[in-house]
């Protein structure tokens, strides 16, 4: 697995854990099977999407 897409991966994550358990606890919101099926593939797409972005935007700035 590339480098970028570990890094999108663990960002991904890490959103996945706060807008999915710690958000809503903060907020009082209900914390459902469903929210969270829905969350899992939303954060692993905007991770890669992420790290994706960031590989592009560190090439530019290295040349």
């Amino acid at each position: 697995m590339k480098k970028w897409m570990k890094v999108g991966l663990l960002w991904g994550l890490f959103m996945f854990v706060i807008m999915t358990f710690v958000w809503p606890a903060i907020v009082g919101d209900e914390i459902s099977l469903k929210r969270i099926l829905i969350a899992i593939p939303i954060w692993i797409l905007g991770g890669i999407i992420f790290g994706y972005t960031m590989r592009k935007n560190y090439k530019e700035e290295k040349k």
